[in-house]
Order: C-alpha cells, then structure tokens, then sequence
C-alpha cells in the first residue's frame, strides 16, 4: 500500500515538475545575464556604460533646449577622449516643441573608425535627445552609452577590416526624425554605410532582443545568432513590427533608403517611458550588459566581413531556446510543417474515432480563449486606468492573475459546454484548433505561425502514438514533449505582447491597451492543450479501449 501511495503521489507530482522545467527553460531568454565585476579592456563594461549615462541623464534635453547642447558636448568630450576626430551635421528644423513658425539647429555627432581594407560601413545609431518629459536615462541615454563603451573596445582590441561609423542623432523624439532624415539624405557618410545598427528603448529592462529587420533577412539573423554571446531573437516580434508597418525610430530612415541592419530594443518597465521616472537607477544592469555585449559581437563579426558582396534576399523563421541558442530554418519550411501535423493529427482522429468530437471540442476551445480576452480585456482596462504606474514585479503579478483567469475561465466553458452537449472536449479537438491557427496565421506571416505549427505538430504525433495501454513514463514523455515545446515557444510571445499593453502615462500615442487581448488568448490556447495531455494521476493501463475512445463503445441489449 506505502508503495502505492508512493507512486500516486509521484504520478501527481510529476506533471507538475516537467512543466516548473520546462517553464524555466522559456523564461531564460526573457533574463539577461548578469553583468561580470569586472572586463577585459576589450570587452564591454556595463560599470562604464552606466557612467555615462549618469552624466547625460540629468535633466530633460529635448532638441534645440540648451540641456541638449551640454550633452552634445558631453559626448564630443567622450569621442575625442577615444583619439576620433568628431564631426557634426547641424540642420535647422522646426521646434517641434516649441512655437508655431519658430525654428532650432538639430546637430548629428559623428565620429569614425577607420579600417584596414574597408568594404563598407558598419553605423552604430542612437539619438541624444529625449522627450521634454524625461530625463530619457533608457530612452536613449543607454544607446549612446553603449555606442560609446562599443568603440572604446574596439579601440583597445585588434583593428577591423571595414569602417565603423558613430552616429548620435539629435531630434529623433519629434515623428520626422529630424537627424536620422538629415544624414541618410545629405550626408556623404550614408553612402558607405552598408549596414547600420540601431538602439532604442521602451522601457528599464528585459531582453535587448531585435524589433525589426531590413535586408537579407536570413542572413542577418544568422550574423546576429552566430556572434552575439547572448542572443535573444524571435521572429513573432520583427514579423509583428513589419505587419503594423515598421518601427517608426531613427532606424526608419535607413530602412526607407534601402540599408540593411536591424534595431535592437527592450520593452520590459514601460510604463516609465517618457516620464521623470527614466533615471540612471532604473536602468538595469542585466540589460545593459547583454545590449551592449551583443552590439559590440555583432559590430565585430560585420566589420570583418566583406560587405561589398551581395546576399541573397531570404525570409526566415527563428526564435531562441534558452539563453544561448537561436533555432532558425527557411520560412518556405512553414508550410510543409503544417501539412505533416495535418496529416498526422487526420491519422489520430481516425484511430481515436474522434471526428464526432473534434468540431464540438474545437469551438469549445476557441470559445474559452475568446471569452478569456474578452475579460482580460475589460479587467485590464480598469487596472490601467487605477495603475498606470506600476512597476515590473507588480505588472507581473498582475500577469499571473490573468492566468489563472485563463484556467478559470475554460474550466467554466468547458463544464457548461459538457453539461449541455454531454460530450467531453477531445484533446484532438485541441490540437486542431492550434492546427487551424497555424495555418491562418502561417499563411500572411510565416515568422509567427510557428508559434502554433509546432505544437501542433508535437501534439499530433503525440496523440498519433497513444494507446490505452502505453506505460505511465511514455505518457509523461508525451506530455513533456506538448507541453515543452509550447511553453517555449509561447512564454516569449505572451510576455512580449503582455509588454505591449503595459499603461503608458508619459505617452499614450504609444499606449495600446486592447492588445492585452493576445496574451490573455495565448494563455488559454496554452492552458487548455496542456490539461488535455495531462496524465491522470490513476494508473491507465487498467483501462479499456472502449474508455480511451468513447465512440468505440459497444451499446448493450435491452432487456
């Protein structure tokens, strides 16, 4: 009997500890790493990096504002400290946040690496001004630091082949991207550039991860994995930037031109953006050291590349698992992966007997995640309008109160839907619902169907391999493999998306709270494929065929 108990008990517990894992394995990328004590002078230091953001984010230097002046000059200082030669580009533009009709200088500061053998620029941007509203410590006073902690590694290390511009552009904040606009069109330098980083910020941390790409995308993505020592990448985002029409950032005017790159950003702790709160003590070390150790990898490996040749144009899908690995295949792969998990989960409903059931269990599903962004929705728009400040781990507690709105809200669905049809929803029913999205979504955007390919495919082959009589490890595999593979790919995205709909009191325009629709639909799309794989707790090998596939029951005579 103790053994038993025992082993029920573990057969409960079990479930529990594969999803704790593999819930730790789809969190790591959303974790920056820790900032060392102390680095090799030719590697970035997020000590030094903070310095400078220290001196610049004193008060608010909007552009034209004579703050914004004492911080060009700031960075000139810091330029020629380095042994560069600085140059500026000075335009005269409207005041943007002034009087109607008057004008202010926007200056550019750049500087110039020069390489061995160049083949092209590598553009390291950022702006200096900010917001009047803020005294932009993340938005951008981190860019510029990074840009400037980059160039002094690269200065301390072994000369590079290619050139690598500095550019601190001023008047970004304003929508016509005064200084970015102004180089891209009149400066001789945009010529050579032949592919411009970009660095912006949202928020005081999370994940400096790619918002956006331009370019042979495939490529990139490959230099950007390949180099970086902490890569974070995830095609639903730079695909979801492309549908919404492009990040409207200094990155804009270069994109418009034609040149390759990618922005790099982070999101997490919004709701400082544009406000007082963006201080040097709200920013995160974490962060600091992976934007800025990723952007001094990644501006290595181009500037010793030949950038004059030519790649070849191609789209692809890719996401990170765990902190250091980035998986990424061709997107013309999507589709296949899709007609597989048909065909398998076609197979699973023929052997299940459970085409009866699978419509019914479909709508229920499709019902409950519905229903859950519907309440999320009016839930969050009520917490946003009485905490539009609240801080990260607040945000977060907010979010696991909208989990358990999820699961709360299919178990109340699905128990009126059975109660009425007096049919069980059938884990087949489940995996088609994530099918059917898979290829609506895949279709129009190949970089976020595979959020729901892959699951569906993992779950399909999963039901296409049970049987009533399977052992109780093999069951669990099965529900480590659903689940896994679904937290990992879905965490990223629902957190991301969750960021999104964060309340944004120093800027509304940018305010979208409706989109906390997403994450609450992601979560329970994730919760209901998860339950329906789960392994009972009671041992399954004792049951028949007939229980394992309800529409295999014989009806008994009448007496």
């Amino acid at each position: 009997m103790e053994d038993q108990n025992g082993t029920g008990r573990l057969a409960r517990v079990m479930p529990w500890v594969i999803i704790l894992l593999m819930g730790t394995v789809a969190v790591a990328p959303l974790v920056p790493p820790r900032a060392p004590a102390g680095t090799d002078p030719t590697e970035f230091s997020a000590v030094r990096a903070l310095e400078t953001i220290e001196r610049i984010a004193v008060e608010p230097h909007p552009m034209g504002s004579p703050a914004a002046e004492r911080v060009r000059i700031e960075i000139e200082h810091q330029i020629r400290a380095l042994g560069l030669e600085t140059e500026l580009q000075t335009i005269e533009s409207p005041d943007y946040f002034g009087a109607p009709g008057d004008t202010v200088p926007v200056v550019n500061v750049m500087a110039r690496i020069p390489g061995r053998a160049s083949t092209g620029a590598v553009a390291l941007v950022g702006h200096y001004d900010s917001d009047p509203t803020t005294p932009g410590a993340n938005d951008n006073a981190s860019a510029v630091a990074v840009i400037l902690e980059t160039a002094r590694a690269i200065l301390a290390g072994p000369g590079l082949r290619n050139d690598v511009i500095l550019l601190f552009t001023d008047g970004e904040e304003p929508a016509p991207r005064f200084g970015s606009t102004a180089f891209v069109s009149g400066h001789p330098w945009a010529d050579e550039v032949k592919f411009v980083i970009n660095l912006e910020a949202i928020g005081s941390g999370g994940p400096s991860t790619p918002i956006a790409t331009n370019g042979p995308e495939r490529w990139i993505i490959d230099r950007y994995a390949e180099a970086a020592p902490y890569p974070a990448a995830f095609s639903y985002l730079t695909a979801t930037t492309e549908l919404i029409g492009g990040s409207n950032t200094d990155f804009a005017p270069f994109r418009d031109r034609g040149a390759s790159g990618l922005e790099l950003a982070y999101l997490h702790g919004s709701t400082i953006y544009h406000t007082l709160a963006d201080t040097p003590d709200r920013v995160s070390m974490r962060t600091l050291h992976q934007e800025g150790s990723n952007t001094l990898a990644l501006t290595r490996d181009l500037a010793d590349l030949d950038l004059a040749a030519p790649e070849e144009q191609s789209e692809v899908v890719f996401f990170a698992l765990g902190r250091f690995l980035v998986v990424r295949y061709p997107a013309t792969a999507a589709l296949p992966i899709v007609l597989v998990a048909a065909a398998a989960l076609a197979a699973a409903v023929y052997r299940r007997r459970a085409w009866r059931r699978l419509v019914p269990s479909m709508a229920t599903t499709l019902l409950a995640a519905l229903a859950t962004g519907v309440l999320a929705l009016g839930v969050w728009t009520l917490l946003a309008g009485a905490r539009d400040t609240m801080g990260i781990t607040e945000s977060y507690a907010y979010l696991a109160g909208l989990l358990l709105l999820a699961v709360g809200t299919g178990t109340v669905i699905t128990r009126l839907v059975n109660r009425r049809t007096k049919a069980r929803p059938e884990a087949t029913g489940r995996v088609a619902t994530w099918l059917l999205l898979a290829l609506l979504i895949g279709l129009a955007a190949p970089g976020i169907g595979y959020l729901f390919a892959w699951p569906a495919l993992v779950g399909a082959l999963t039901l296409l391999t049970d049987a009533p009589d399977r052992p109780r490890w093999q069951q669990l595999v099965g529900f480590a493999l659903v689940s896994g593979i679904t937290l990992v790919l879905l965490v990223p995205a629902i957190d991301t998306f969750y960021q999104l709909a964060q309340p944004r009191p120093g800027n509304t325009d940018s305010q979208i709270l409706f989109v906390i629709v997403v994450p609450a639909f992601l979560m329970s799309l994730v919760v209901e494929l998860i339950r329906s794989f789960h392994v009972p707790a009671a041992d399954r090998t004792h049951t028949s065929l007939a229980d394992h596939y309800p529409e295999t029951k014989t009806p008994q005579p009448t007496t």
